[in-house]
C-alpha cells in the first residue's frame, strides 16, 4: 500500500463488501429527490460547461436558505477545503486546536511551518468537556503574529458540543488578531444552524458541510461563513476560480431552491432518526459493558479498557463491519474507536459482532 502522507487519517477507507460505520454520514442515505436532481444535471450539461466561477445563484441559494446576507458566503469544495485555506490565507503563525479533533491541522503544521497549541477536552464520566473560552484566550498570550483557533461543534470524534453563547464569548476575549475557525460540520443533524447568530462577530468563521448532511460524500460541496469582510475577502482571493464543480453546484443551488421544504422536512426526519439510533447504539453498547459517551453527532465514541486496537478494529472488520480506530486522534489511545449511526438492522448487526468479539477476545494477528 502505498502511504502518501502519515499527518492525514480518516474514515471511509473500508473493504468491499462490509458495512461502513466509519464515516459519519446521514444514516437515512441521499433522498431520491436528490439522486434524480443529480441526473437532471448531468442531462443538462453540468459536466460540458465551467460553473460560474463566483457562484452567484449557488451564493444567493445558500443565503436564502440559511438567513444571511450572499455577500457573507463562501461555496468550497467540501469543509476540509475550508479548513485548508484559511490558516494559509490568513497566514497564520500559531494555530490552536481543541483536540482531539479532525486531524487534517497535523499536515498544516507541516506544510506551513506554523506553531501548534494543543488544548485538551477533560474526560469526565462518559462526557468529554472543552476548556472554557478563558482557558483557550490564554494560550494566546505573547503570542507572535497572526493566530486561529480550531474548534469543532459539535467535536469530532467526541461528539461533545460546545455549549451556547462559548464561541460568542471567546471571541470577545481573542485579540484582532486571531481568528476563530468553527468546524460545524456536524451541526445539522443536532439542530439547525443558526448563522444568524455570528452575524455581528468579527474575526469569527463558520464552517459547514453539504456532503455528510445529504450522504453524498462523492458531490463535494460545502462553504464558509464570515462577518469579517477581511476574511471573507481572503478566502475569495485564495480559492481556485472552480473550486465547486458544475454538477455539485447545480445539485446542491436546486436542493436549496426548487426543494427547499422537502430539504428542510429531510433534515428534521434526520435529526429524529439520528437521535432515536444513537440512544440504541449508546445503550446497546454499554450494555456489553463498554463506555459510550455522551453525543449531540451521527456517531459516538466508545472506549474500551479490555481490547486494544487494531486488533478490535480487525475483528469486526473480519465480521463484515468497518468502525474508526480512533487512536490516531490526538490525546486518545488503542481504547478508543468511534463508531457512526446507522438504521437499526445494520446497527443490531454491529452489535452482535461486538459481543462476539468481547466474549472470545481477540483471535491473532
Amino acid at each position: 500500500m502505498v502511504t502518501v502522507t502519515k499527518c492525514r487519517e480518516h474514515g471511509g477507507r473500508c473493504p468491499e463488501g462490509t458495512i461502513d460505520f466509519s464515516s459519519n454520514l446521514n444514516p437515512l442515505g441521499p433522498p431520491e429527490w436528490l439522486l434524480r436532481l443529480a441526473h437532471e444535471c448531468l442531462g443538462s450539461g453540468a459536466l460540458l460547461k465551467y460553473p460560474d466561477y463566483e457562484y452567484r445563484a449557488l451564493r444567493e441559494a445558500i443565503a436564502a436558505f440559511y438567513g444571511v446576507e450572499p455577500s457573507l458566503v463562501t461555496p468550497m469544495n467540501g469543509a476540509a477545503e475550508a479548513i485548508h485555506v484559511l490558516p494559509l490565507v490568513l497566514k497564520v503563525r500559531t494555530l490552536v486546536v481543541l483536540e482531539p479533533t479532525f486531524g487534517d491541522h497535523a499536515c498544516l503544521e507541516e506544510a506551513l511551518g506554523l506553531t501548534l497549541k494543543r488544548l485538551h477536552y477533560k474526560e469526565v464520566g462518559n462526557r468529554f468537556i472543552p476548556p472554557s473560552p478563558e482557558e483557550v484566550a490564554r494560550t494566546l498570550t505573547g503570542v507572535a503574529g497572526p493566530a486561529a483557533i480550531l474548534v469543532s461543534d459539535p467535536n469530532n470524534p467526541t461528539g461533545s458540543p460546545l455549549g451556547y453563547g462559548w464561541v460568542e464569548e471567546l471571541a470577545s476575549l481573542t485579540p484582532p488578531s486571531t481568528t476563530l475557525i468553527v468546524d460545524a460540520a456536524f451541526k445539522e443533524f443536532s439542530e439547525p444552524l443558526a448563522l444568524e447568530r455570528f452575524a455581528g462577530l468579527e474575526g469569527v468563521v463558520i464552517v459547514a458541510s453539504f456532503t455528510k448532511t445529504l450522504a453524498v460524500p462523492g458531490l463535494r460541496a460545502g462553504f464558509v461563513f464570515s462577518p469579517d469582510s477581511r476574511i471573507r475577502s481572503l478566502v475569495e482571493s485564495a480559492r481556485q476560480a472552480w473550486n465547486v464543480n458544475g454538477l455539485a453546484e447545480c445539485v446542491i443551488r436546486r436542493a436549496l431552491t426548487e426543494h427547499e421544504c422537502r430539504l428542510r422536512e429531510y433534515l428534521k426526519l434526520t435529526r429524529d432518526v439520528v437521535r432515536d439510533e444513537r440512544e440504541y447504539l449508546v445503550k446497546a453498547l454499554a450494555s456489553l459493558g463498554l463506555k459510550v459517551f455522551e453525543s449531540e453527532a451521527p456517531y459516538v465514541l466508545v472506549k474500551h479498557e479490555g481490547v486494544e486496537n487494531p486488533g478490535l478494529v480487525k475483528e469486526l472488520l473480519r465480521r463484515g463491519y468497518c468502525v474508526r480506530d480512533a487512536s490516531s486522534f490526538h490525546g486518545l489511545n488503542k481504547h478508543y474507536t468511534r463508531v457512526a449511526v446507522r438504521l437499526r438492522g445494520e446497527a443490531e448487526g454491529l452489535i452482535k459482532a461486538f459481543e462476539e468479539v468481547l466474549s472470545h477476545g481477540l483471535g491473532p494477528h
